[in-house]
């Protein structure tokens, strides 16, 4: 079982990796996800930001560690 966290903030490409988390998640995969919109932002959401070293959103990471994005698009891809 997959822990799967993502970092959002109300960006127009948020949504879509979201969907495609979801749809590449295994049905056992954890999927968590961390708003860091100003208004909605919790201390949480902020301190796994800034522990992860996030700088820009939309963001994953998968069993603590960070992914690169493009990985989502490959045909094969599964989120375990």
């Amino acid at each position: 079982m997959a822990k799967v966290e993502i970092f959002t903030a109300d960006c127009y490409l948020c949504d879509d990796v979201v969907q495609q988390v979801n749809d590449l998640a295994c049905s056992k995969c954890e999927v968590v996800v961390y708003d860091l919109n100003k208004t909605t932002v919790t201390s949480e959401s902020e301190d796994k930001a800034k522990a992860y070293g996030i700088q820009f959103v939309p963001a994953v990471a998968i069993n603590g560690k960070l992914i690169d994005l493009e990985l989502l698009k490959r045909k094969d891809a599964r989120l375990t």
